[in-house]
């Protein structure tokens, strides 16, 4: 849960949170099917209360189902490691998994949109939303409760997981469960209708990341610093290009690697696509905790293990890990000023070091 910022830095919070709650809107890829137009009363339909609460006893007797599913297959997909979570612990998991989707869909269906402005936007028929993204009707029905609100609501459950699983004397075991995560989102999205999926996919992502990505923790660990620090301008200034760099990291890498195959596929597959960012920006977000903290231990307790377990899984070779984290640092050293090298240099090359001889450290 995010610390009361009253008696700290309560204004660089404020904007941490602001562009953290700027992450949690819908996947606009998934209306491209449609030709990228969307009849806005079906949009309305299931936005509505009445809408909110079929998708949820819909869903209600799907979760459990669809969590139990991913971890089997999570289970399938670290056999080659013995003994990283038990049969009792990973049914456990999925226990738990399944209990934060439940509380999500009770915040999801708390969060109807305002009926009297659903009724005055009724008139129009459809909606494009690349071009009509940032329209209040739009918005009214696309917004996401407060990310304070839904990560407080979270916390318990999600304390619960850290406590039991994560927080374990085996910290591989936060690969099984962000694993676990990725796919019961996967498997219950595409139980969804397409106007479904477009509601509450901000809310799956949030999920995911609050597990793998510490927002939380860089926003409490920013409150701890001064208004003139030198490294919290640091992480205001980069922090936000997060995704920006994520892909340009991304990109340069299928140039420079672009025979290489893991057994979900090529780079350049979208799938490989979606999760190799979305790691590009756990890493961004765990360098940022560090700076702030001012140590690597959570690179070191924490990622360190995650990707230990998890590359091998899925066929990521040590040197492609390697090099990519090279481009990320370049990167980010290329969107700084020289006086402000000081500053990154020492986690940046700790992080080099902690995520060097990968190969002889997987044994």
């Amino acid at each position: 849960m995010l610390i009361n910022t009253s008696r700290f830095n309560k204004t660089s919070v404020e904007r941490l949170v602001n562009f953290w709650s700027n992450r949690y809107v819908p996947d606009l890829s998934i209306i491209s099917k449609n030709n990228d137009v969307l009849k806005i009363y079906d949009l309305l339909d299931v936005a509505s209360r009445k809408g909110r609460t079929q998708t949820v006893t819909k869903l209600h007797r799907l979760i459990q189902i669809n969590c139990e599913c991913a971890g089997i297959k999570t289970d399938a997909m670290f056999s080659y490691i013995p003994n990283v979570v038990n049969l009792t612990e990973a049914k456990r998991i999925a226990e738990f998994v399944c209990s934060v989707y439940q509380k999500v869909l009770e915040i999801y269906q708390e969060q109807s949109p305002n009926p009297s402005l659903m009724a005055a936007i009724r008139l129009g028929e459809t909606i494009n939303f690349f071009t009509d993204f940032s329209s209040p009707w739009t918005m009214v029905a696309l917004e996401l409760p407060a990310i304070e609100k839904l990560a407080t609501s979270l916390e318990p459950v999600l304390r619960q997981i850290r406590e039991q699983h994560i927080s374990a004397k085996d910290r591989r075991a936060i690969g099984f469960v962000t694993t676990q995560f990725h796919f019961s989102t996967k498997l219950v999205l595409n139980r969804l209708t397409l106007p479904e999926q477009i509601l509450l996919s901000p809310y799956f992502k949030f999920v995911e990341e609050q597990v793998s990505i510490p927002w939380q923790r860089i926003c409490n660990a920013a409150a701890l610093h001064d208004f003139n620090s030198p490294t919290l301008a640091l992480v205001e200034q980069l922090l936000p290009a997060s995704q920006d760099i994520a892909q340009t990291v991304y990109q340069r890498t299928v140039e420079l690697q672009s025979g290489h195959f893991s057994r979900r596929g090529g780079l350049d597959d979208p799938g490989i696509k979606a999760s190799t960012i979305r790691d590009l920006e756990m890493f961004q977000g765990y360098l940022w905790l560090c700076a702030l903290e001012g140590n690597m231990t959570s690179i070191e307790q924490e990622l360190l293990p995650l990707c230990l377990l998890v590359f091998p899984s899925v066929d990521v070779s040590w040197k492609l890990a390697e090099k990519m984290l090279q481009l990320l640092v370049d990167e980010l050293n290329a969107r700084i000023e020289s006086d402000q090298m000081y500053l990154l240099l020492p986690y940046t090359q700790g992080l080099l070091e902690l995520f060097s001889d990968l190969e002889q450290k997987a044994l």
